[in-house]
């Protein structure tokens, strides 16, 4: 009977003490990236709201879209706030390891938990920033409510695991490789205008949609805005193809991370 308990509570322990350590490198991380002076934390969420809200006013002078309840603000909102987490996750892995090195001479700490930290840390701001906003639009009768919330979350969801997957491999990469490195933040604002932030898929010309369908990110840009709006469809999601490239990059990147664990060498 023990050697049954034992097990789980063996694993109980194990994710408790995971959770406190993850939890540790975020307000670790909080303190070190905007400190406890002046509206300290608050810069976690000003951030992308600011970036944001400038996008969605631009947008709010062009009219509407395709269909009656596609109003440009919320679909502003839904690009960019969204696409901001992608960024923030990818682009921020360039650099963890060698900024965190320290941390990893503790038994507890893996580089998976710091960049899981991380990723955390930049979805909680970015979501809590369009939560935010999307509220204010909704209540000013800029936005209506999701149509299909549901498909919003396993949107944003998608779009966090996706940028979690390619952040392993970006920090793998780029650890001790500078040219390498500077290379990460080019290819984030590229992936801008390409990943269909500001674009459905119907607007699209037949004959250059099997272009942005070969991007993942323009699946969950669809999901997002079919479970936002009545009118838009969701032909053009192909959930088989970004849970490939959900599970293989983040297989890719575990594997990676495991090969670079094996060039540090701690005491």
């Amino acid at each position: 009977m023990a050697t049954r308990i034992q097990p789980r509570g063996t694993l109980r322990r194990g994710l408790k003490v995971q959770g406190n350590v993850i939890g540790a490198l975020i307000m670790r991380e909080l303190h070190t990236r905007y400190g406890r002076d002046n509206i300290g934390y608050v810069w976690l969420i000003l951030e992308p709201m600011m970036l944001a809200t400038m996008i969605a006013l631009l947008h709010q002078q062009t009219g509407g879209h395709f269909g009656s309840d596609i109003k440009p603000v919320p679909f502003a909102l839904i690009g960019y706030c969204i696409f901001i987490m992608f960024r923030s996750i990818f682009g921020r892995a360039e650099g963890a390891l060698e900024a965190n090195l320290p941390l990893l001479y503790h038994k507890t700490v893996t580089i998976f938990d710091v960049l899981l930290a991380r990723a955390l840390l930049e979805a909680a701001g970015c979501i809590l920033s369009f939560m935010i906003l999307m509220g204010l639009a909704v209540a000013t009768g800029l936005s209506d409510l999701p149509a299909r919330p549901l498909y919003v979350c396993l949107g944003v969801a998608c779009m966090f695991f996706l940028a979690f997957g390619l952040s392993l491999i970006v920090c793998a990469f780029t650890f001790e490789n500078r040219a390498m490195g500077r290379l990460v933040h080019p290819i984030a604002y590229i992936m801008l205008p390409l990943s269909g932030v500001f674009i459905m898929m119907q607007w699209v010309p037949a004959k250059f949609r099997p272009f942005f369908s070969f991007i993942p990110m323009s699946h969950i840009f669809e999901m997002l805005r079919y479970g936002w709006f009545i009118s838009a469809v969701p032909y053009f999601i192909d959930a088989w193809y970004l849970a490939g490239w959900i599970f293989g990059s983040t297989l890719i990147g575990l594997l990676a991370i495991a090969a670079v664990k094996r060039k540090i060498h701690m005491p």
